[in-house]
């Protein structure tokens, strides 16, 4: 039996779509659950895929998981296993460095650290790009709060 006829097998609850739906206000989430609904009515991937401007394929993809998990399982946020780019011996290093330099070591004419700042000496140093976002979860990490700076009166 095929991924068609076996959504097709299944009964959409629907009280429950509705409620997820309306719970979750991100396009994808509501995007694969408008897929569902879509295929319980009778359309086809092709169809569906047309309606809601994505592949045939991730229609598969969301049938599969919506039959393995159902719906809860559709309205899971995506995660990305995503490589660290700086080593642990890197990121103590920036913690060194934040904790007892100043960006003027490093040829910046500054006396703060700010995100940029920071992101801009790691590039300098090992060739890395981030954005500045990563560089706060980094210190939060390494047990380092911060604060936004403000012009002294």
């Amino acid at each position: 039996m095929n991924l068609s006829q076996r959504l097709r097998k299944s009964s959409l609850d629907k009280k429950q779509w509705q409620r997820l739906y309306y719970k979750n206000q991100q396009t994808y989430i509501r995007q694969r659950l408008s897929a569902i609904r879509y295929l319980s009515e009778g359309k086809s991937r092709a169809e569906v895929a047309t309606i809601l401007g994505c592949k045939d394929l991730s229609i598969a993809r969301w049938m599969s998981k919506y039959l393995e998990t159902g719906l809860e399982g559709l309205v899971e946020p995506i995660k990305h296993q995503v490589k660290e780019r700086l080593n642990l011996e890197q990121q103590q290093e920036i913690k060194e460095m934040v904790l007892n330099d100043r960006p003027t070591k490093y040829g910046i004419d500054r006396e703060i650290w700010t995100g940029k700042i920071i992101v801009e000496v790691i590039k300098q140093r090992w060739g890395v790009d981030l954005k500045t976002s990563r560089i706060y979860e980094i210190l939060d990490n390494l047990n380092l709060s911060h604060q936004k700076a403000h012009r002294p009166l």
